[in-house]
């Protein structure tokens, strides 16, 4: 009901001839019933541009209607690592470089996912990166070290959160516990394939694929994939839901000045946007915002548009702003300059 009572106003006021039109009668929720925060790591100006100019006409994070910048120094640097970017996006928090979900004076501050968990929501994280990568584990765990992985896997798996699906399926059992032992600390299905995924039920799912090169889309499924099934399961909680969703092979493939891994990632990036993009006009409530968290490599592109050249500054991160693109309820809040952590405040109150 609360989705048609917009509706029914503005066709009651049309049909009223006496009645003056409304300046601007929204048709959708002030806050959105669900969040979809899709990142892609890495990915400046530069790298959005190289999306466009591969996609063409199907360029689908053209189709989000508000757009703004970025800054994303961290408390310890003015070139930020990715800890410290996605703490901001997740807490509203800036902290220094390699710090997980905690501010520079190591306290723990509640995260996006965490606080969508306490509100009754359904909660995911997808990612193309091996489970307990410093981005999705800003929103799900909270830690003055980014490189322990076994920590972070652990809190991960502690944090309620109803769906993990990641790749690094080969480091379990060696930098990590077996996956099973893992997922039972959350009481998690164990899923090793696209199969398992597949044929899994309502109950909580931690997947762990093959990688890909260059931290890409794993040859199991692709990332476009796993976000469409990801949405679905989650979106059967009438209470809404919370989903953080990553490709890193573009910040992987621009640490290794890699052009061609570039590619295939930021295509593989933007046609998860536009999954993304058709369930949420399907459902009408679901915000959706798009964004990198640092830009790597110091991108140039040269050549033609059918024959693209990268040319690169460095093989690390670089700190200049970064696009953010929105489309839902309360997608006008992110049309401007913003600083990360300002990003990670107005999703935090977008869930209130």
């Amino acid at each position: 009901t609360a989705m048609r009572f917009p509706t029914a106003l503005l066709l009651t006021a049309a049909a009223c001839a006496c009645a003056p039109e409304p300046a601007a009668a929204p048709l959708l929720r002030d806050k959105p019933r669900g969040i979809v925060f899709v990142l892609g790591d890495g990915m400046g100006a530069a790298h959005f541009s190289l999306a466009k100019l591969l996609r063409r006409d199907r360029f689908q994070v053209g189709r989000l209607t508000e757009v703004g910048l970025v800054s994303t120094h961290s408390t310890s640097s003015l070139v930020t690592d990715s800890a410290a970017a996605a703490t901001a996006y997740a807490t509203g928090i800036k902290t220094a470089n390699g710090f997980v979900g905690i501010g520079p004076d190591r306290r723990h501050h509640p995260t996006v996912l965490e606080v969508a968990e306490r509100r009754g929501r359904a909660t995911g994280l997808v990612t193309t990166a091996a489970f307990g990568d410093a981005s999705p584990a800003a929103f799900a765990a909270h830690h003055d070290d980014r490189k322990d992985r076994r920590a972070l896997a652990r809190q991960i798996a502690q944090s309620g959160a109803d769906l993990l699906i990641s790749t690094g399926l080969e480091s379990f059992g060696d930098d990590l516990p077996p996956l099973e032992t893992v997922a039972a600390i959350g009481g998690f299905q164990a899923v090793r394939t696209i199969d398992q995924l597949r044929a899994a039920g309502d109950a909580p799912v931690l997947a762990a694929l093959r990688s890909g090169e260059d931290d890409g889309d794993s040859p199991d499924a692709s990332l476009p994939m796993l976000a469409g099934w990801a949405l679905e399961h989650l979106a059967r909680d009438p209470d809404g839901f919370f989903l953080f969703v990553e490709q890193e092979g573009t910040d992987t493939a621009s640490h290794h000045n890699a052009c061609g891994h570039l590619q295939a990632a930021a295509s593989s990036f933007d046609e998860t946007v536009g999954v993304v993009l058709d369930f949420a006009e399907k459902r009408g409530d679901v915000l959706v915002v798009v964004a990198g968290d640092h830009e790597t490599g110091g991108l140039q592109l040269t050549g033609t548009p059918d024959q693209i050249e990268c040319r690169w500054a460095t093989d690390g991160h670089t700190g200049g702003a970064v696009p953010l693109f929105a489309r839902g309820p309360g997608a006008s809040r992110f049309a401007t300059y913003l600083d990360n952590a300002e990003v990670g405040k107005a999703l935090l109150d977008l869930l209130e």
